[in-house]
């Protein structure tokens, strides 16, 4: 295949541009993870009930989301996708934020999906304003996501298994993601190994244990 002109979309993600269907054929397919791993989750909530089951099987379709827009972002690369590829995975961030907000604070249901529709507008308008505000919109996120997680320790337990994992696959992917830049000692632009990939794999993975581990917490404070 013919390299595309540097520059483009993936351009700090160390896999070389190419011209094709697919600019970054090993990102675009690992992309997929995030997919696969919402799909999982729906699956496992038919042994839930209540809120949690809703919230469990909305969290699973913003992750099979989250995995399409990286798809396209890494792949066809057609107009919009980096928007999609910012939107559908600050979403989901943003939806575990809301929830975990709205038990610590015993906010019904109702009020948590109609903040986190709130949440979805709010950062659709500033990244469609502000396209560049991509990478603080992030860093805040997590941050907010952090706090809301040790606030939400205070009211229920977590399963202790789901959660130790969460926290090992973040960890294993954050180091894969900053390993994985152009530039980086690691980064090999034409290998079929892409620690870029890898970072999809584990940060999917990590997603969907947290997941899990504070659902315990949830279906505590709510009675469901």
């Amino acid at each position: 295949m013919i390299e595309a002109l540097a520059g483009g979309l993936g351009a700090g993600d160390c896999e070389r541009l190419v011209s094709g269907e697919l600019i970054q054929p090993v990102n675009a397919w690992s992309s997929l993870a995030y997919s696969v791993v919402g799909i999982a989750l729906m699956v496992s909530m038919r042994r839930a009930s209540g809120p949690e089951r809703a919230y469990g099987i909305v969290f699973g379709f913003l992750l099979v989301f989250t995995g399409v827009g990286s798809f396209v972002y890494h792949g066809p690369q057609q107009w919009g996708a980096g928007f999609l590829h910012d939107i559908t995975f600050l979403s989901a961030l943003w939806f575990l934020i809301i929830v975990d907000a709205g038990t610590v604070l015993g906010r019904r249901p109702g009020r948590i999906w109609f903040a986190a529709v709130v949440a979805v507008a709010v950062l659709s308008g500033v990244l469609l304003a502000a396209p560049g505000s991509t990478n603080v919109l992030t860093g805040g996120t997590v941050v907010v996501l952090v706090l809301s997680d040790l606030a939400l320790r205070r009211v229920g337990s977590y399963d202790r298994r789901w959660y130790a994992a969460a926290l090992v696959l973040f960890a294993a992917a954050l180091i894969a993601n900053g390993l994985g830049r152009t530039g980086s000692a690691l980064c090999a632009p034409g290998s079929w190994f892409q620690l870029h990939a890898l970072w999809h794999v584990l940060s999917a993975g990590a997603l969907g244990a947290y997941f899990l581990a504070t659902g315990s917490a949830r279906v505590q404070e709510f009675g469901t």
